[in-house]
């Protein structure tokens, strides 16, 4: 059932990403050099806010899921958690809007030209929407109910996507970012009862796209918490939250640790350069994001399962899952990571625009981060789904602090690491190339820490020998693919979709030369993609059908 969640997760989230990026993709072809900019500023609002966010959750959130997953009384779990993330996110909006004023009113320090004022209070409104959200998603993940978690999410881009399309038809009227101005001429002359539309629109442009992402997070929010409208809500427990909280403290570390990693970057990226470099940054994670659907996926059911495991002692099963886990969601991985490598700039071309190349170079250096991020989230959660939350502190904070570090020395155009002298030769990394390097050389913490973690916990192996054959093949079919590219003197999309499909064959064929792929294998994803048994699950789980 582990597999059948995680591909529901997986072809769910492969749904709203391409939705994501087909909104993108409009934007870019429309709006062209505003569109990076555009979207840079509404990437740093939101990050800026997320490092806030760190207040919000200090564990709690894994906390519920353990508690839930464990099969503590429901009704007193979601009153329990209720209050503590109401008094969190209050917590959260104290400090931010107090923050705020003291900058500006006290030291006169306004935002960067990194955003604005108008659209950093809108996406506060979307921090908000996604912060209570949590509630019923944080609760279907404790009862491993996957379906409707996605149903909820899947609402936000569904939602966002036609109204950020609608956006980018109406054009720019200008908005200045650095001292550049950008406008954009409407896509085609809007019929006259809705110009007016059209025209307030265009007049507060960044404003309306910020906008989208408010209305598409309503919309899972109230999705979310209509699907929850039938579970119990019964008074907070006073010897629950104390449970809550022994199991959050040490996490708390973590969960803010993560946080500030997620968004350090493109933060620091802001204050040092400006929103045109946040775009580049903000949107390349986006395309990353479809690769890393089934790591993520995988590590959202494997969690609450570990701590169904190890609440009877079953490491036997719990080695197991881990083992099975890592292998799947490497061989899953290499091959769109061997693609987007080696065409990052027609992908950058085709899906978004001319003006994202710059961020050819970010692409390719965060698919690094993207590999060793994901063979490393089963190890993680192993570590936290047996009650090993002081050690995933330990180790994020040796991943938060390493790539702080890095960032403050990498990102800035003459920061100490920026420019690396190698005998006659200068190598420059900064901008937002320098924050993809420090992520991929910081998750190499992550992905030791995890390890030797599980070992010392589990007895669990630190390398397995099928992430290096499934290395071999990607290297194999890497380097058939570099050599027949030669041949192509104009790539066009559709050239891609074939070059995707050869390599894959040449994948899979050197995984079964190398007995790596097996009939076990074939049949396993068979069974995963079986529409019939995906719809009885879905079916089932809507219907409050317990799970056996």
């Amino acid at each position: 059932m582990i597999a059948r969640k995680s591909f529901l997760i997986v072809s769910t989230n492969f749904i709203i990403k391409t939705l994501a990026i087909i909104g993108f993709f409009v934007l870019a072809k429309l709006w062209g050099q505003a569109a990076p900019a555009a979207l840079g500023i509404i990437g740093f609002a939101l990050s800026f806010i997320a490092l806030f966010n760190a207040v919000t959750d200090l564990g709690f959130s894994q906390a519920h899921i353990k508690r839930v997953s464990e099969g503590q009384d429901l009704g007193t779990c979601i009153g329990t958690f209720v209050v503590i993330k109401i008094f969190l996110t209050s917590l959260m909006l104290i400090l931010l809007i107090g923050t705020y004023f003291i900058s500006k009113y006290i030291f006169n320090e306004g935002f960067t030209d990194a955003t604005t004022e108008s659209v950093f209070f809108i996406m506060l409104i979307y921090t908000i929407f996604s912060l209570l959200k949590s509630i019923p998603i944080n609760t279907f993940v404790g009862r491993r109910e996957i379906a409707k978690k996605q149903i909820a999410e899947m609402l936000e881009t569904i939602v966002k996507t036609p109204l950020l399309i609608i956006v980018a038809l109406a054009g720019v009227t200008g908005f200045f970012v650095a001292g550049k101005f950008y406008s954009v001429t409407p896509a085609f002359d809007w019929p006259e009862f809705i110009q007016p539309l059209q025209k307030f629109i265009a007049d507060h442009a960044v404003g309306s796209l910020a906008m989208t992402y408010v209305f598409g997070m309503m919309a899972t929010f109230f999705v979310g918490f209509w699907l929850f409208r039938k579970y119990p809500l019964k008074k907070p427990n006073w010897i629950l939250f104390k449970s809550y909280f022994s199991f959050a403290v040490p996490v708390a570390f973590s969960s803010v640790i993560a946080i500030i990693s997620t968004n350090i970057d493109k933060v620091m990226i802001g204050f040092f350069w400006t929103s045109v470099e946040v775009g580049y940054y903000f949107t390349v994670q986006r395309i990353t994001g479809l690769i890393t659907i089934l790591a993520m996926a995988v590590g959202t059911v494997l969690f609450p399962t570990i701590s169904k495991y190890h609440a009877s002692n079953n490491f036997g099963e719990i080695k197991k899952a881990v083992r099975l886990a890592e292998r799947y969601i490497s061989m899953v991985l290499i091959p769109p990571i061997v693609v987007v490598l080696l065409f990052a700039s027609r992908i950058i071309e085709i899906v978004l625009d001319t003006a994202f190349l710059p961020a050819a170079p970010v692409l390719m250096t965060l698919l690094i981060w993207v590999f060793i991020y994901g063979i490393s989230l089963p190890y993680a959660n192993l570590v936290l789904g047996i009650n090993k939350p002081k050690i995933q502190a330990l180790i994020g904070v040796m991943l938060c602090g390493t790539n702080i570090i890095l960032n403050y020395l990498i990102i800035p155009e003459n920061g100490l690491l920026s420019n690396i002298r190698i005998s006659s030769y200068v190598i420059s990394i900064n901008g937002p190339t320098g924050a993809a390097t420090a992520t991929a050389i910081s998750a190499l913490i992550y992905f030791f820490g995890t390890r030797l973690a599980a070992k010392r916990f589990t007895g669990i192996k630190i390398l397995q020998s099928h992430t290096i054959r499934h290395i071999i093949a990607g290297i194999v079919m890497g380097g058939t693919l570099y050599y027949l590219k030669s041949f192509i003197v104009l790539f066009r999309w559709y050239h891609l979709i074939s070059f995707s499909l050869v390599g894959l064959a040449i994948y899979m064929a050197v995984l079964f030369a190398l007995r790596e792929f097996k009939k076990d294998d074939f049949h396993f994803f068979i069974d995963l993609f079986h529409p019939k048994k995906m719809m009885g699950y879905v079916k089932s789980e809507l219907k409050n059908k317990e799970e056996k």
